[in-house]
């Protein structure tokens, strides 16, 4: 006979008539016992036995189906979980959408699953509304869009079940205490008198955080000490959350050692806490920014991270290969996180001393911990930060292979995210834009916003560093997020600030005429600044105009900064000396710590120095010369100190700035030639005609006839030579061999060529002269300012100076030899050309008939 009992679950199982009832089905029935038991992987097997049942119908096997995909999430398989989701029947499940949005989440695609949520809940016949509202205000949390997550919260305040509005509310605040809002969390964080149980603890704990973000923190200190001295039915979490609140309450009254203590001694009772990398990480921010290595922090992070002893096979140790050989080998211990979380924290303090023996031993110790504990999620962490460091070190290509291998291997999404974008970022730095566009479209999967992601941004951007215009354009145009496009619009503008002002305004100031309230309004403003300061030419009243639109409540230093140094550029370009100087000065009290003070320091002695102030110009281009490790803005300030001091009031300050061109020359550097320039004019300034003769001879000697500043530095020779020739008739013949050489360089410079001729001429008068035609140095002196006349013939000359020098130097040479019909023509020559001196020349020519009683035949 068959058992009673047998028949009836025979009966249960597979009734005689019509299909068979999901919840009569025994493994179903065990697979939402183990799910109530958190027990996921049994969950797992438990349904896919009651699904193999025959008999079930359509509904149920949905049903069936959607508990196994939450039985796959809870057993952390999300990509079993959102295969199972994808069946045909599943397709118009009301649920299916929840648990398709907890699968991504698993998966660590939180962007997408809070924008499948969000679709979820405006479904009419959506069963589980209050779930999907927590879950997507969880995840916006976790994508850093705290506006989303207290929005998605604001949907729960009104419903009918009291205790779930206490949860949203408990929720909001805790998120309001997080960003900052203090006023606004405690709105919405309830009385503790109208609660009761674990509500009325939970509310403490948010009382206690807020009396901290309120500079209670003496008050906030009691309060968490409260909390630690009633633990009947807190969450182990929370319990532990306080004692953190503890320590940081007393940090804030500057009892760090305190602090510090108190969670030293916690981690030494509570090694196995959730709460422990929360713990790590204030005591890494407690530690000193360059620590000593026998800080206490450090030494007790040492104790805790000592090595791993190597595990020995049993088999091995035993010295046989019997039985024992069978046994599986010693693992790594189930809960190892004190011992992996110490040494992590204790390399990222190591690192914090910043000798390369500290850094050496830091980068070791996190080898360590990947070695040792190759699975445990911190691995993967520590690779990252390796990363980080080869990359704060300039050594890319490690970074690169870390990065790689973490994006490869590592258990948690986040990470890899991170890592994506990481490498994204350092592919930048080294203008690998092609490379680094995927790096941050794959970070956008995970941590990126529905509305305003910043990989999405990042991705656009480097594609747009390549030049590929259409391609960024075609991101912007079929983007979704509205927020993106109009990051992206003003990114563009930005862009094209550096490479085309015209087109650059253009879109800037379409942009602010379309969002004049954007945020990012200033910084579009101060764009502007730059191509109206880079037109052709610069539009200084445009550049000034949006200045003075700049809002003067921003707080932000960066924005500061920038805002000063385009004042500074505008008064540069407008030549506002004082307003330069007033600029640069304000500039350098209000930004002490900015790597552009040795620029603007710079910036500030050259508009002292264009302002006439030598003095004080000299003083601070000397100072900034010699305290600056930046070579060519030494030198520049070498050079201009050099230029003030030959410029000062007294003899001493211009013997010393030939000193100081000394230093110019002798870096031989850029403006090694402009110093010899330089200190040549001085020293024919100070009467040392030898000298600045003898240093522009010998550099001549260098300078080959096609160098620029080969005619510059001999004119200025010419001019020693010249000045010496009074006594000294050598000079004057080595002046003349100088000019003549000029002359065959500047023969395709007109207005050159007429200066050089002048120069010839005048020296040719000075020369002695002897019996004969050949020695008649006046008609060779004639005949040199002649020809400058006869070059213009027919046509405006190509300067007037020099030119008409010429001109009057010949009719003064033919006046003194007595030939007035030649001087008269000369004069009315000169005068032909309508110069700034015709009129003169003009007169002279009808005087000179007049005496001389010469008329036209």
């Amino acid at each position: 006979m068959f058992r009673k009992s047998f028949v009836i679950g025979l009966l249960l199982a597979c009734p005689l008539h019509g299909a068979v009832k999901l919840l009569a089905v025994p493994a179903y029935r065990q697979g939402m016992d183990a799910l109530a038991a958190k027990l996921g992987e049994v969950a797992v097997t438990r349904f896919e036995t009651a699904l193999a049942t025959p008999g079930l119908s359509p509904d149920d096997q949905a049903t069936a189906t959607l508990r196994l995909a939450e039985a796959l999430i809870r057993a952390e398989r999300p990509q079993d979980a959102l295969a199972r989701l994808s069946a045909p029947s599943l397709a118009k499940h009301p649920e299916t959408p929840f648990w398709k949005a907890q699968a991504l989440a698993g998966l660590g695609r939180f962007g997408e699953a809070a924008s499948l949520l969000a679709q979820a809940v405006d479904h009419p016949e959506f069963p589980l509304r209050r779930e999907a509202l927590l879950t997507r205000a969880s995840l916006l949390l976790s994508l850093n869009d705290t506006d989303g997550a207290l929005a998605s919260l604001d949907l729960i305040v009104s419903d009918k079940n009291s205790a779930i509005v206490r949860h949203a509310r408990l929720r909001q605040a805790a998120i309001l205490i997080d960003i900052g809002k203090t006023e606004a969390a405690r709105k919405f964080l309830p009385p503790l008198s109208q609660l009761k149980g674990s509500d009325k603890q939970e509310a403490a704990y948010f009382d206690a955080r807020l009396l901290l973000a309120e500079g209670k923190a003496q008050a906030a200190a009691t309060a968490f000490a409260t909390l630690l001295d009633s633990p009947e039915g807190q969450p182990l979490v929370r319990y532990h959350a306080a004692t953190l609140g503890l320590a940081d309450a007393l940090a804030a009254q500057d009892n760090v050692q305190a602090a510090a203590d108190t969670l030293l001694a916690f981690i030494q009772k509570n090694p196995e806490s959730p709460l422990l990398d929360h713990a790590f990480r204030r005591l890494l921010q407690w530690l000193p920014d360059v620590p000593t290595p026998n800080d206490a922090i450090l030494e007790r992070l040492a104790q805790w991270s000592g090595a791993r002893p190597i595990a020995v096979h049993p088999a091995l140790a035993q010295g046989d290969d019997g039985a024992a050989s069978a046994w599986p080998a010693p693992t790594e211990p189930a809960n190892d996180d004190l011992r992996i979380l110490a040494t992590f924290y204790r390399a990222l303090g190591l690192h914090r001393i910043g000798t390369p023996v500290a850094e050496r031993d830091a980068m070791l110790l996190l080898n360590r911990l990947r070695m040792e504990s190759p699975t445990h999620i911190l691995a993967s962490r520590a690779l990252l930060q390796q990363a980080l460091w080869n990359i704060e070190d300039d050594r890319l290509e490690p970074a690169f292979i870390a990065l790689e291998t973490v994006r490869q291997t590592a258990r948690s999404p986040r990470w890899k995210a991170e890592a994506a974008y990481v490498q994204g970022m350092a592919y930048l730095l080294s203008e690998r834009y092609l490379d680094a566009a995927p790096c941050f479209q794959e970070a956008s999967l995970a941590l990126g916003q529905p509305e305003e992601d910043p990989c999405a941004i990042n991705a656009a951007m480097a594609i747009l560093q390549t030049g590929d215009v259409a391609a960024f354009d075609l991101i912007m145009s079929t983007s979704s997020s509205a927020t993106l496009k109009t990051e992206l619009t003003l990114e563009r503008a930005l862009w094209l600030a550096d490479r085309s002002p015209a087109q650059a305004r253009a879109a800037l100031e379409e942009f602010l005429i379309k969002f004049p309230q954007h945020p990012r309004m200033p910084e579009a403003r101060l764009a502007l600044v730059q191509t109206a300061l880079d037109a052709t030419p610069p539009d200084l009243s445009f550049a000034r105009e949006q200045i003075n639109s700049l809002p003067t409540t921003i707080k932000d230093p960066v924005f500061a900064e920038s805002a000063d140094d385009a004042r500074l550029r505008l008064a540069f370009r407008a030549a506002n000396w004082p307003g330069a100087i007033a600029t640069a000065q304000q500039f350098l009290a209000s930004h002490p710590d900015s790597p552009a003070r040795p620029q603007v320091t710079l910036q500030l002695g050259e508009a002292l120095f264009r302002n006439g102030d030598y003095n004080e110009a000299r003083l601070i281009l000397e100072k900034l010369a010699t305290t600056t490790n930046e070579p060519a803005r030494s030198e520049f300030a070498w050079f201009l100190a050099a230029r003030a001091a030959a410029l000062g009031a007294t003899t001493q300050s211009r013997e010393e700035s030939l000193a100081l061109f000394d230093k110019v020359i002798a870096a031989n550097a850029t403006l090694a030639p402009m110093a010899r320039l330089e200190k040549a004019r001085l020293l024919i300034d100070l009467d040392r005609l030898g000298d600045s003769a003898a240093l522009l001879r010998d550099w001549l000697a260098t300078l080959p006839p096609s160098d620029p500043l080969h005619i510059p530095a001999g004119l200025l020779l010419g001019e020693a030579l010249y000045a010496q020739g009074g006594s000294d008739p050598v000079a004057l013949n080595e002046a003349l061999v100088v000019y003549d050489r000029l002359r065959v360089a500047a023969k395709s410079q007109p207005a050159l060529l007429h200066r050089i001729q002048y120069l010839r001429g005048m020296t040719l008068e000075l020369l002695p002269r002897g019996q004969g035609a050949k020695t008649n140095r006046d008609s060779e002196a004639l005949d040199a300012y002649y020809s400058v006349l006869e070059s213009a013939s027919g046509h405006k000359p190509a300067e007037w100076e020099w030119f008409e020098r010429c001109g009057f130097r010949a009719l003064g040479l033919l006046e003194k030899a007595q030939r007035w019909q030649a001087a008269v023509a000369v004069a009315e020559k000169i005068a032909s050309f309508h110069g700034p001196r015709s009129a003169e020349a003009s007169a002279r020519g009808r005087q000179l008939r007049l005496e001389h009683m010469i008329w036209d035949e």
